[in-house]
């Protein structure tokens, strides 16, 4: 999981595509992200040498069009010949809340971090 996070980052389309399983492979990606801020393993499941599937629960923080948003997947994953496959995922988009941890790692709230950069007009006292 932490690899194919990176491949995101990265904007590496070949490595996200020869590591989806082939079955629901897609035919191409779009990076809509404008920068990612964070990946949080949630939880493992199976993915052990001797096991065929596993599944990871994850978020992943990032900025689009000015605003901090938030993944939230369930992802399940084949294990075919020793090499593990992104089968496919059921995810939900979040909104980070305004007094909770900022999801870029600071350890601030994010009211306090990237949500007071997102500011356009000034505020009056």
């Amino acid at each position: 999981m932490r690899s194919r996070y990176v491949a995101f980052v990265l904007r590496r389309q070949d490595y996200l595509l020869r590591t989806w399983h082939a079955d629901h492979r897609p035919l191409r990606l779009d990076f809509d992200v404008d920068r990612w801020l964070g990946l949080e393993i949630l939880r493992c499941e199976g993915g052990m040498e001797h096991d065929v599937s596993g599944l990871v629960e994850f978020r992943a923080a990032f900025e689009a069009d000015g605003e901090c948003r938030v993944l939230h997947e369930v992802s399940r994953f084949k294990c075919v010949d020793g090499c593990w496959f992104y089968v496919d995922g059921v995810c939900r988009m979040e909104h980070p809340g305004r007094n909770a941890r900022c999801p870029c790692g600071s350890g601030r709230r994010f009211k306090r971090c990237c949500s007071s950069m997102r500011r356009t007009a000034p505020r009056n006292s």
